[in-house]
């Protein structure tokens, strides 16, 4: 067990009251009776987390910009030269909003830059004056990218990254210098939230499967060893009777019809085997991100419900995070949601701003791939098409999604009912993208 020096941020409860906690608690499976079981005296006060993803910091001051980065973005959907003020305004609200702690759920950099890395851990470390801890885990883009990239000059030229030893060094006063145990063979760890409660951050990337990777793998895995890990301390929290919170870049559960088939690397492998054991060992909730969107799903397994709660990226609009409250004398944990509603370099049009920098990077970014392999449609029928499909990823990164122009429905299932599977396919797909079932993807209450 490691525990941090650093005496100026709000001290976590003393872990000495878990070690001196009866092993003989009666341990349950669901996490609101966990957190019914963990009140007592000053300890019932809630507990208060926000939880940020997929920030992808990018330092221009350091990085440069230039023409290759500005072709770079016209196939891509994120503010990344407005990640840094983004941040920052998120951060004020989430200051002001005085959580215990802020949990961001990887891809804390555009490309694994460590300048970009140094930059975070800064603005994080700086919370801790103000009472906040800050938890972190890599995404796919953050520890040994190849695509790293310094654009002073253009050519751009390669940008210094880190690798797994450097990542928990420099984010050491964010989640990595206090922990209750670090996973010998992953960059998880579990670490105190409040009394009786545990936050499981789990490293699900795969930097590591390559010493010279020619590319990122955006696809996720948790490896054998790191599940058998985290089983045995998911099981030393139960036995304890802790209440277990998880965070892990890739998506647990499928999130919308279709995800697992048009977008895979989205989802962690063996999602099915992986979310039964997590439910066998009693987590069951966990904060994700990855895709970009703002949105909750939940599923049974074994008899015990499951919640993947995806958060949005703070620099795809609408630049979502969250709030999580966390009652451990009433048993309930609450979530609510809110975005950026102002920048350094959009005081007062940012909202509109936004929305139409995705609504453009989405429409270039959607006819490009539909007029290439695998799909080379023609032209008249991508320009049909997009109007189709953009509007659905707009509302699907929002969250509590709804048609409600009955002719684009109907065009739509006429669609997936085609003969045609190229059609079927990407009518399936819009469809899939609009069904939005319970519960909701901004506010979610979970009551014993």
């Amino acid at each position: 067990m490691t525990t941090s020096n650093d005496n100026r941020s709000r001290p976590a409860p003393s872990r000495r009251r878990f070690l001196q906690t009866s092993a003989g608690l009666a341990s349950v499976i669901t996490l609101p009776s966990w957190l019914a079981g963990c009140g007592g005296g000053d300890d019932d006060r809630p507990l208060r987390l926000a939880v940020l993803s997929d920030v992808h910091l990018y330092d221009s001051t350091a990085l440069g910009t230039s023409s290759e980065l500005d072709a770079y973005l016209l196939q891509d959907r994120k503010m990344i030269r407005e990640s840094v003020e983004i941040l920052d305004a998120a951060l004020a609200a989430i200051v002001a909003d005085k959580p215990d702690a802020l949990l961001i759920s990887g891809d804390l950099t555009k490309d694994g830059e460590r300048v970009n890395h140094e930059l975070l851990a800064s603005r994080l470390q700086a919370l801790r004056a103000r009472g906040i801890r800050a938890y972190v885990i890599p995404g796919n883009h953050d520890v040994a990218n190849p695509d790293a990239k310094d654009f002073r000059s253009v050519p751009a030229t390669a940008a210094e990254t880190v690798d797994a030893a450097a990542f928990a060094t420099i984010y050491a006063r964010c989640g990595y210098g206090d922990t209750i145990s670090r996973d010998p063979a992953s960059l998880s760890y579990v670490a105190e939230l409040g009394t009786g409660v545990w936050l499981f951050a789990i490293d699900s990337c795969r930097y590591a499967e390559s010493a010279h990777p020619s590319a990122p793998i955006t696809a996720g895995r948790v490896r054998a060893q790191t599940l058998a890990w985290l089983q045995h301390w998911l099981g030393v929290a139960r036995q304890r009777g802790f209440a277990a919170i998880g965070t892990m870049h890739h998506g647990l559960i499928e999130h919308f019809p279709g995800q697992s088939s048009f977008f895979p690397e989205y989802l962690v492998e063996d999602r099915q085997a992986l979310a039964a054991a997590f439910a066998a060992a009693g987590l069951t909730v966990v904060f994700t991100g990855h895709y970009h969107a703002q949105d909750i799903v939940r599923a049974s397994y074994g008899g015990v419900m499951v919640h993947d709660i995806e958060t949005g990226s703070t620099v795809t609009a609408p630049s979502p995070y969250r709030l999580v409250t966390i009652d451990r004398g009433a048993g309930t944990l609450a979530i609510t949601s809110s975005t950026v509603k102002a920048t350094a370099g959009h005081p007062s049009d940012f909202v509109a701003w936004s929305q139409d920098y995705l609504e453009t990077g989405l429409q270039t970014l959607v006819a490009g791939l539909l007029g290439s392999a695998p799909y080379s449609l023609p032209a008249q029928t991508v320009a049909m098409l997009v109007p189709l499909i953009v509007p659905a990823m707009v509302a699907h990164y929002a969250g509590d999604e709804q048609l409600d122009d009955a002719n684009v429905l109907a065009t739509l299932q006429a669609m997936a009912q085609s003969a045609d599977p190229m059609t079927a396919m990407l009518g399936g797909f819009v469809l899939g993208l609009w069904n939005d079932p319970q519960p909701g993807d901004n506010t979610l209450s979970i009551t014993l």
